[in-house]
């Protein structure tokens, strides 16, 4: 009985999240920043076929190539971040975001969507890595996991919250209805930077007028942490299997009925952000990171196995095994991207984290602009057994992280030996 009411306590006091004002505004603002990010993460797409008047390939080459011109400045705004402080440049890469969605208003060819995709992940690739410097910075001594684990599950309810929205939007299908969708999402990067604003200046963790350039590119040159992000990149397909293949399979290739195609990433959503504080509760350094990052590739294959085995039976047995594989995928999902949030943390340099959030969202942001043909390709065009060629490289991605934690800590262990070995001067 006593164990049961010290855990009620303990995810009690979890869900009241921190207590630093500063974290709460914090919190605040990426709740309400990713209510318009779920909003436009399952709607935007079709707002451009619908509204705005692309072809669906117009609309996809127009969001990759846009993707991939812009997503590169994460480093530099993480940088800067570093060196001026994160605060006043999260605020304006957020309002750099706000511009380019109220920009979709004006799209109507590919060339302007090219346009409005380049500013739009440029000021995505700002604020994320400009975040990864906040956080760095608002974190307690000692806490920082617990600060990023509650900003995970905050996400998570913000996307939940964005996704129903989203889909009534999607049930309207009208051009008011597209056009209040990206009004919402020009106006919650607007309202999260005002929110943001009510923080105080927060000091820059390098000089400004620091270090000669060839220290000054600190993530570039850390060969563990590239090998971190490359691995990490390729794992993170796992979101673009839920978001863009899954939706697709479920309508092409199974007996589900379409609305199904909705309800599994609200499913998802709502299930990530209730058990993704308890589920990873056990991270508290890289090494428990690490573990839970590994053991979240199995899950990924037997949920993607299961996906793909919805196509064939009758309609409620697919709906049944749609809703079992949702599941297994939401747990592994959590494990995952824990692991890999304090990892990217865990294996930086404290006074440059900008830079490495910089760092790790150019190689994260790849993936995303290179996400939707993989997918395809693998989950829709080669059906069941791409499925579990992709579940086989995002499992073996996750074990390779791991392992370069264990690599970076060894080498880091090394170092410190040596370093004492070394004689003092007299």
């Amino acid at each position: 009985m006593n164990v049961v009411v010290t855990q009620l306590t303990k995810l009690r006091d979890d869900l009241r999240g921190p207590q630093d004002p500063r974290q709460r505004l914090m919190a605040l603002s990426t709740l309400i920043n990713t209510v318009g990010m779920g909003l436009f993460l399952s709607a935007g797409t079709i707002f451009l076929i619908r509204s705005a008047g692309l072809s669906p390939a117009a609309a996809g080459v127009g969001l990759t190539v846009g993707s991939l011109i812009g997503f590169g400045a994460g480093v530099f705004v993480g940088d800067l971040a570093d060196r001026r402080g994160a605060r006043e440049v999260v605020i304006a890469s957020m309002l750099v975001e706000a511009v380019a969605s109220v920009g979709l208003l004006l799209v109507h060819d590919i060339w302007m969507l090219i346009v409005v995709a380049t500013v739009a992940a440029v000021g995505r690739a700002g604020s994320g890595s400009a975040r990864g410097a906040m956080i760095g910075v608002l974190a307690e001594q000692g806490k920082g996991a617990a600060l990023r684990t509650y900003l995970r599950a905050v996400t998570n309810v913000g996307l939940a919250v964005g996704m129903l929205g989203a889909a009534i939007v999607l049930a309207v299908d009208s051009r008011p209805a597209y056009v209040t969708m990206v009004l919402t999402d020009a106006a919650t990067f607007l309202v999260a930077a005002a929110v943001l604003a009510r923080l105080r200046h927060l000091p820059p963790t390098r000089s400004a007028k620091s270090a000669p350039d060839e220290r000054r590119w600190l993530a570039l040159r850390d060969r563990h942490y590239l090998a971190f992000t490359a691995a990490s990149s390729v794992a993170s397909l796992q979101y673009w299997v839920l978001v863009q293949a899954l939706p697709v399979w479920i309508v092409l290739r199974t007996a589900a009925p379409r609305p199904m195609a909705g309800l599994v990433l609200f499913v998802a959503a709502v299930t990530v952000a209730i058990t993704q504080i308890p589920a990873t509760r056990s991270i508290d350094g890289p090494r428990a990171a690490a573990r839970l990052l590994a053991r979240s590739g199995p899950l990924f294959l037997v949920a993607w196995i299961l996906m793909a085995m919805a196509s064939g039976p009758s309609v409620w047995a697919a709906v049944a095994i749609l809703l079992t594989a949702v599941l297994i995928h939401s747990l592994a999902e959590v494990w995952q991207a824990a692991g890999t949030f304090e990892l990217s943390f865990a294996l930086a340099r404290p006074e440059a984290q900008g830079q490495y959030q910089g760092v790790i969202g150019l190689g994260h942001g790849f993936v995303e602009a290179m996400a939707p043909v993989i997918v395809m390709t693998l989950c829709i065009g080669a059906g069941k057994v791409g499925w579990v060629t992709l579940a086989v490289i995002v499992t073996l991605a996750g074990f390779l992280c791991a392992r370069i934690e264990r690599q970076r800590s060894s080498t880091h262990l090394e170092a410190a030996h040596g370093t004492a070995a070394l004689p003092s001067n007299p």
